[in-house]
């Protein structure tokens, strides 16, 4: 299993109590998700926070953050090279 595979698997493996995935990635990243629906972007600071319901929506957002290293670490507060 690749380093990009356990990443994917950790997110997806969590939900918040309504349901939600919650995939936190760094300001900047929302032009890159345009065309994908059924999301919803929250905004603290330097961090987006995206919430969708759909693990296949949850796991291609996830591929295209990891790929454009836009996505934060659960473990702490910087991006995953």
């Amino acid at each position: 299993m690749t380093s990009e595979e356990r990443v994917i698997r950790e997110y997806l493996s969590k939900r918040d109590p309504r349901g939600y995935y919650i995939i936190p990635a760094t300001k900047g990243c929302e032009e890159l998700l345009t065309n994908i629906s059924g999301i919803e972007l929250e905004e603290a600071g330097n961090t987006v926070f995206i919430k969708t319901k759909s693990r296949s929506t949850a796991e291609k957002i996830l591929r295209i953050l990891i790929k454009r290293n836009y996505l934060h670490s659960q473990h702490d507060n910087t991006s995953i090279s």
